[in-house]
């Protein structure tokens, strides 16, 4: 299966709309976001389009809480109809192909908004023991840092999203994936373990 992955978007249209036509030229089986498709609320209509259009499935990010988890009467009147109801298709985490999906680390409770800011980090030995105890599948992939971080369980690897990479089977694999907001998406081949970094046009 080959997946389209799409992180940090925060309702930049544009930089969405460049990654879908580059997952399409690529022919990709689905398209995964990482969470974080809100911003300040005023192009988030355009931005859920476009994820519904290509029929996209995800996880939510701290920035979208509000819309997916437990939103409230003002919100739900504001945002009624079609963000919503895509936003409610949002989970905290997601398994497609043998991989996890989480906006922030596996290990962090989604719905608390104080542990995007003040949890490990994945540079931190416990950040990284902490993610990997926490998840069984081959390879998790994150979002909310808006950079690229390669890590098995014995430490970082020097990759920071220059070029494609293998993602070795027997190997267990936590990939932080640049911002869609700064000019990046990624595909990942689940079958040969390719992971492909694609810097958009206009970035």
């Amino acid at each position: 299966m080959k997946l389209g992955i799409l992180a940090d978007i925060h309702e930049d249209v544009e930089g969405l709309a460049a990654a879908l036509s580059l997952l399409r030229r690529e022919k990709v089986d689905l398209v995964v976001v990482l969470g974080d498709l809100f911003d300040t609320g005023g192009r988030i209509g355009p931005t859920v389009a476009l994820l519904a259009e290509a029929g996209a499935v995800g996880v939510w990010g701290n920035h979208d809480l509000g819309l997916c988890h437990e939103p409230d009467e003002r919100l739900r009147a504001r945002y009624a109809g079609p963000v919503l109801d895509f936003m409610g298709t949002l989970r905290p985490r997601l398994e497609v192909g043998g991989c996890l999906f989480s906006h922030g680390l596996p290990c962090w409770e989604p719905t608390d908004p104080a542990v995007y800011y003040l949890g490990d980090r994945p540079e931190t030995e416990a950040g990284r023991a902490a993610a990997f105890a926490a998840f069984a599948c081959r390879v998790c992939f994150v979002g909310h840092f808006h950079r690229w971080l390669l890590a098995t369980p014995g430490g970082i690897l020097g990759w920071d999203g220059g070029g494609p990479t293998i993602l070795d089977a027997g190997r267990r694999f936590l990939v932080v994936v640049g911002a869609v907001c700064g000019g990046w998406c990624a595909t990942f081949d689940t079958e040969e373990g390719r992971l492909v970094p694609w810097r958009l046009r206009g970035a």
